[in-house]
């Protein structure tokens, strides 16, 4: 079911924003893209912080914005959750006052606080003003504020960059945890690949003001629909395509067959950093610049003829040639995708 429906446009000098958006009755979004790409001004737009020139917005049956109709909620009718990566809690309010701040006063009132701040490991730091607590211990207020009343739609603005990775780890299992027990629909903005790889059930990539990709997690993962998706999703291996020989990929880089013939559109090759092997009697000609240990894998960073720079993932069971080494790369046919450049156009696959 879906459980919020966007369609927007919005302007502002050297930016222009058209999208729609369409969000599941619960689980948790990832938006990802470059800075400047529209992500955290769709927040705003969402929140009612910043006004769309055309388009609506719907929450169920229920409209937070239509143009046409005049209709314009004020943020605090739009029954949101915020959550920012400054924490934004109130430093002259306690831990327990700045849990309950968006609750309705109840009965219960104090006793939602107190779960909420067992539920999230503050237990016997309620009294505790922000300025007390650790940046962690603030980003867990923060979380519990902006669930405890139980929102429509939670926004997330890179909730947990200003986090060592250890902090990150935690409350990204914490979050995964709190909105699979309230069923809440949450949208997160983030520029770290693994907040949308250990969180999102779903990931969106945003690029120049237009939503390019949306599906499941791991299918825009596997199939990024083009290389301008796959850079901002981590693939480190894009080469632009010269001319093509058939299935065969060709450039000043060199020559790869692919499993597959290109389609029309297709004006770049990605290499699967996976699969590649050195030592081989034919294949890319590469100079190894870096050999990187990563525990179970060695990565090695190489270039190739015209100093493009390509990186491959060898399994530490394998012969691992030495830094400043030349050598030939095995590309198998399955490793190399074909890939349009780009396009304006969104590719969807997941309807709700």
């Amino acid at each position: 079911m879906t459980e919020l429906s966007a369609h927007l446009a919005f302007r502002r000098p050297g930016f222009d924003l058209r999208l729609r958006l369409a969000l599941p009755g619960a689980g948790i979004t990832a938006l990802l893209g470059p800075s400047g790409g529209g992500k955290s001004t769709l927040l705003r737009l969402l929140a009612g912080l910043e006004r769309p020139r055309a388009g609506h917005i719907r929450h169920r049956q229920r409209l937070w914005y239509a143009r046409a109709a005049g209709i314009d909620l004020a943020p605090r009718r739009r029954d949101l959750g915020f959550m920012f990566q400054d924490h934004a809690l109130f430093p002259h309010l306690s831990v327990a006052e700045n849990i309950g701040y968006g609750l309705a006063r109840a009965p219960d009132r104090a006793a939602r606080v107190t779960r909420w701040i067992e539920r999230v490991g503050l237990g016997g730091l309620a009294q505790r003003r922000p300025g007390q607590l650790s940046g962690g211990q603030r980003q867990r207020v923060a979380l519990a504020r902006a669930l405890a009343p139980a929102p429509a739609l939670l926004l997330l603005d890179e909730p947990f960059s200003a986090l060592d990775a250890s902090l990150r780890q935690s409350l990204r299992l914490l979050l995964q945890e709190l909105i699979a027990e309230t069923a809440t629909c949450a949208l997160l903005v983030s520029h770290d690949l693994e907040d949308a790889r250990q969180c999102a059930d779903r990931v969106g990539v945003m690029i120049g003001g237009r939503l390019r990709r949306l599906d499941e997690a791991e299918a825009v993962f596997a199939a990024p629909g083009d290389a301008e998706v796959a850079r901002v999703l981590g693939w480190p291996n894009t080469l632009a395509v010269t001319r093509w020989e058939g299935r065969a990929a060709c450039g000043p880089w060199g020559r790869v067959e692919l499993a597959r013939a290109p389609r029309r559109e297709d004006s770049v090759v990605a290499l699967l950093p996976d699969g590649p092997r050195p030592g081989a009697r034919a294949g890319l000609a590469v100079e190894i610049a870096r050999v990187i240990d990563m525990g179970p894998y060695r990565a090695l960073s190489c270039r190739l003829p015209d100093r493009t720079a390509l990186r491959i993932h060898l399994p530490r069971a394998l012969p691992c040639p030495a830094r400043g080494e030349r050598t030939l790369l095995d590309v198998p046919p399955g490793c190399a995708i074909a890939l349009p450049a780009g396009t304006a156009k969104t590719i969807q696959s997941t309807r709700y």
